[in-house]
């Protein structure tokens, strides 16, 4: 993953999200917005498999003209997702859309003691993104943070980023900060 404040052209797929900082010191929020956007395949020397994994920079965009800090930008690459469902995530019914294209819901369990509320989209078959996050930070000078994926333009042959799973990561660790060993998951829906 590479952290680029800079512009660049779009090679690959872009995830546009708004980003929602609270401070611990109670000043007022931080609004951010962040491109997510995918970089050629990670090259192997396996001449008989296609590489699966893409690449993925991070970049900042301009609210009123001022660049986010750069603690809010890497706290907030380490809240991607851009992966193949896996144990933890469960779909839902419904879907969002984006676009002309509907994508279908689903949901991450998250430590009880966190207070993390985690939902994604199937962006392309098989392929999920972070659409909406809203969570209380166990430690740091950030409160709390939102995410809201606010667009999606797919690459031709969209494919999950090499460190594509870098959010369930980011739970468990909070997790740990928070909680004895041994404590639950759990999913709770938003109504």
């Amino acid at each position: 993953m590479v952290l680029t404040l800079g512009a660049a052209g779009h090679e690959g797929t872009t995830l546009d999200y708004t980003v929602i900082v609270h401070l611990r010191d109670g000043g007022a929020p931080l609004t951010a917005r962040i491109q997510v956007v995918t970089t050629p395949p990670v090259a192997t020397r396996n001449k008989v498999k296609r590489p699966r994994f893409v690449g993925w920079r991070v970049k900042a965009l301009p609210v009123k003209g001022v660049l986010p800090p750069a603690s809010v930008l890497t706290r907030a690459a380490s809240l991607l997702y851009l992966e193949s469902p896996t144990a933890g995530l469960i779909p839902r019914e419904g879907g969002m859309r984006f676009g002309k294209r509907f994508c279908r819901l689903w949901q991450a369990q998250t430590p009880s003691s966190v207070g993390a509320f985690v939902y994604l989209v199937e962006v392309a078959p098989d392929l999920l993104a972070l659409s909406y996050l809203s969570a209380s930070l166990p430690e740091g000078d950030i409160a709390s943070l939102e995410m809201h994926l606010d667009s999606v333009s797919l690459g031709p042959n969209p494919a999950p980023a090499e460190d594509g799973m870098v959010l369930l990561a980011t739970l468990r660790k909070w997790g740990a900060l928070v909680e004895p060993e041994g404590a639950t998951l759990e999913t709770e829906l938003i109504n």
